[in-house]
């Protein structure tokens, strides 16, 4: 079953084209047992200008007809078929290694392109600035409002800001180094970036010799950008380029919430370790499972039960590695 990336969602719909800066661009998507999603992502990059011979899809270990489903939509893009679930930084990879140049949009396989003309938007902020290592774009919910995947980095201070729950009273000129609340209405640079959609120039991709292999799934993208900017490169959100993101298009039909809370909990506080000193590291720790704590509390008083689990199990994963 395919679904045509034209298809309105919640009342949004692709309009107008530039494909203008596209032709060095390769997209990688990765799926994983949601071949419907998949083909709705891909079609909608194409239908924004990129070439399907510059799409390269993983089939991340798939045991369902996903491979057939996606060599059949696609005849002419590269269909990588991986015998196991090795994981989305691993499979992003060996996506970017498939084609040995060009620039590398990397887009999750439930985000479709919303705003026509974002592809070539993202290719020619990426053209303006040498110095702009990745570029990513304003992503939307199904309802239409703003995703929060533009973030501060985790901070001592940063993670102090948000768990006071002061990050919502920063003016938005100072966002986002201070926490998500901000409408993303400019274009700027920005700290880092949940890789809904992200389009990373090669040099960066080879000079960090790509996504953490060691990283199996979540916080992989958060630190992608530690390295991107150790690295001596400038993050960018340009405002002209939009998705739509579902979320949790496969790993849900794999994990519960809490399940999921506690990877990511896991995750992302072994890539603290990893790019912090210990001392900001624990700190940031202890600062977010405060602000964490506290919620689950106010939720566990008002008897929400599946946000007081979602918490806890977020808890549970940011120390079991302590």
């Amino acid at each position: 079953m395919s679904v045509s990336a034209s298809e309105q969602v919640a009342g949004g719909a692709v309009s107008g084209s530039n494909a203008g800066g596209l032709d060095g661009v390769t997209a990688v998507i990765v799926n994983w047992e949601t071949p419907a999603y998949t083909i709705r992502a891909a079609r909608a990059l194409l239908e924004d200008g990129l070439r399907e011979e510059r799409l390269v899809i993983v089939d991340n270990g798939s045991k369902d007809d996903s491979h057939e489903q996606l060599t059949r939509a696609f005849p002419a893009a590269h269909v990588i078929r991986l015998e196991e679930n090795i994981g989305y930084a691993r499979a992003a990879n060996a996506g970017a290694r498939a084609r040995a140049e060009g620039n590398l949009l990397f887009v999750n396989n439930d985000a479709f392109v919303h705003r026509r003309g974002s592809l070539a938007a993202m290719a020619q902020a990426l053209e303006r600035d040498p110095r702009i290592g990745l570029v990513t774009a304003r992503v939307l919910r199904p309802d239409l409002t703003v995703q929060p995947t533009v973030v501060a980095l985790q901070t001592p201070r940063v993670a102090l800001v948000r768990a006071s729950g002061l990050s919502r009273f920063v003016p938005n000129r100072w966002q986002p180094s201070w926490g998500t609340h901000w409408d993303q209405s400019s274009s700027r640079e920005i700290q880092a970036v949940s890789t809904v959609a992200v389009l990373v120039r090669r040099a960066t991709w080879q000079q960090l010799d790509g996504f953490d292999e060691g990283m199996y799934l979540y916080a992989d993208d958060l630190d992608f950008c530690f390295r991107v900017r150790r690295g001596g490169w400038k993050l960018w959100l340009t405002a002209e380029a939009e998705f739509l993101h579902i979320g949790g298009g496969s790993t849900a039909t794999r994990w519960s919430s809490p399940q999921r809370r506690e990877m990511q909990g896991r995750a992302e506080a072994w890539m603290l370790r990893r790019n912090m000193s210990r001392p900001a590291a624990l700190a940031s720790l202890s600062f977010i499972s405060a602000g964490l704590a506290g919620r689950y509390l106010v939720h566990r008083a008002a008897g929400n039960r599946d946000a007081a689990d979602s918490l806890r199990a977020t808890l549970r994963g940011l120390w079991s590695r302590a």
